[in-house]
This record gives C-alpha cells, structure tokens and sequence, in this order.
C-alpha cells in the first residue's frame, strides 16, 4: 500500500509531493498543540513538594461562567472528589499543598505568631499550617495584578460536597444569582457552620435564599480581588474571642468569624439547606462537610 502511494505522489509530481508533507507536518503540530493543552487541562504540572500549587484542573465545558477556586489538600482522592464537585458549579480549581507542619516555616512562623513555643505541639503546628495555607492562597490572589478587581476566586478544603437536593444547573443558577447578591460585599460564604443570621432571608432560587450570617468552618468561602485584599489588610486587627484566643487565633474560620462580628456578616448562599452529614445538624450551604465520606483532615497533615 505505501509503494502505490509512492508511485502515485510520484505520478503527480514533485509540486505534490511538497505540498503532501507541508499538510502532514501541519497535522502533527495541530496533534501535539492539542494533546499538550489536554495535558495541560487535566494532568499536574511541578510543584513545590514543601508546600505549594499543583496545577490539577477540573473544568466544566457547560454555557455560563467559569469561576476560579483553590482547594487545600495533600490527599489526591480528596482533591479529586472536590474538583469534580465543583466542575458542576463551572469552578475550575488549583490544589494548594500546605507546608509540612514539621518544616521549618511552620515551626518559625508559630514562634513569631505566638511570640514564644509555648503551643509548638504536632496539632497545633498543623492548625497553624492550615492558617498560613489559606493566608497564602488568598495573599496570592490578592498580588495577582492580571486579575480583575471584580473577579471572585474561592476557597475550598477538600471534604465537601454539593448538596445532594441540587440538580448541578440548579446548583449553578443558585450560585451565580448569589453572588450577584454578594457583589457589592466582594465576600461569600457556600457553606457555614452555626451561622449566626440577621434574620432577613433573600431569596435566589426555586426555594433556596441568602441571608447575612457570620459563623465558623473555613470549608467554602469567597472573596473579589479588591475585598481579599482589604480583609488580609484588617485580619491583624480582629479580636478572636474564645476561652483561649492564643489557640483559637491558630484556626482560620476563627478570623473569619471575627470579621462577621466585628466589620459585618457576609452572606450564605444556601442559608435553608442543612447538611446531611451525621455530624452537620448546624452546617448550612450549596456545599457542606462530607464527614461521612472524609473525616477532617487537618490533623493528619
């Protein structure tokens, strides 16, 4: 067969011939443009194994907005099951691997915080990695100059998953007729854990509402370009309440609370859809804590 090839290229000239190899060069450049953005798309480039982000991305090819998120997560599985959670909310996610809470950053960063070793035990160095984790995602994004001021990017830890009274269309129209709510806040929260409500529910969709809450868990939340960075200015300045603040300071939804008491509440998409979740009698949102499939991680890291 590639001998009557030969002869008929042959028969047709060497013009043809030429013209025969520019189009297969052609083809194969298109071939591996194609195959190294499909790489690119769903494979992990390199990173930082100290702590750092894994370019694994999960996307949804669906009409509508895409949305940006970070998901913290040292565990494949986990990260893989929350990036195909969110792909149903058009978020197209980053893992964020938090530093080592043995390293030396940790441990330096806790004496400084703290001002002495007094909490320098194996839980709280990986509370405290947690806490510079998220700092240092949102601190990122703040930093990113490419961005749009009113681009949102949100927040993730990999134990959630979407409520399970949502259609993904309906989980999408809930999402973004809550965050147009949210716009002029430039922060959100997708879940929450004993929200503390002002008590005056909007409503976004077939039934689900908003409502201005403050509360605590750090698993879904969001911030536009301009807020994130407004809030990492005034973090320093919140006063964590707690029967130890030196410990609690050590927890991030401890900040985040105290920004809902102190500056104002932020809104809850999804304030009428309680967690399934054995453990979530008091977690609220379009995504919740699935502590019966993940228990927390936290401290295994």
């Amino acid at each position: 067969m590639a001998l009557n090839l030969f002869i008929f290229l042959r028969n047709m000239g060497f013009r043809s011939i030429k013209l025969w190899m520019v189009l297969n060069c052609l083809f194969l450049i298109g071939a591996l443009v194609f195959t190294t953005m499909t790489l690119w798309l769903v494979a992990p480039t390199s990173f930082n194994m100290k702590g750092g982000f894994l370019h694994k991305v999960y996307y949804s090819p669906d009409v509508g907005p895409i949305f940006h998120g970070i998901v913290l997560s040292i565990n494949t599985e986990r990260f893989d099951h929350t990036g195909s959670t969110l792909k149903h909310l058009n978020i197209r996610v980053t893992q964020h691997i938090p530093l080592k809470y043995n390293s030396i950053e940790v441990d330096q960063e806790l004496e400084k915080f703290q001002g002495s070793r007094k909490y320098h035990t194996d839980e709280y160095l990986k509370v405290f990695s947690n806490r510079m984790a998220f700092i240092a995602a949102m601190q990122a994004f703040a930093n990113d100059h490419s961005v749009d001021p009113n681009a949102w990017r949100f927040f993730f830890e990999d134990d959630i998953s979407l409520h399970p009274s949502l259609k993904p269309d309906q989980a999408k129209e809930i999402l973004e007729t809550g965050l147009s709510l949210a716009s002029g806040d430039g922060m959100v929260y997708l879940g929450l854990c004993g929200p503390r409500c002002a008590g005056t529910k909007m409503p976004l969709v077939n039934g689900t509402g908003a409502e201005r809450c403050s509360g605590t868990c750090a698993h879904a939340f969001g911030f536009k370009r301009w807020k994130v960075a407004r809030f990492l200015s005034i973090m320093g300045d919140l006063e964590i309440e707690g029967h130890d603040p030196h410990i609690e300071s050590m927890y991030f939804d401890r900040t985040l609370l105290a920004y809902g008491l102190q500056v104002h509440k932020v809104w809850l998409i999804g304030i009428d859809l309680q967690s399934p979740a054995r453990e979530g009698y008091d977690h609220f949102g379009i995504l919740f804590q699935d502590r019966d499939a993940f228990h927390s991680s936290i401290k295994d890291w």
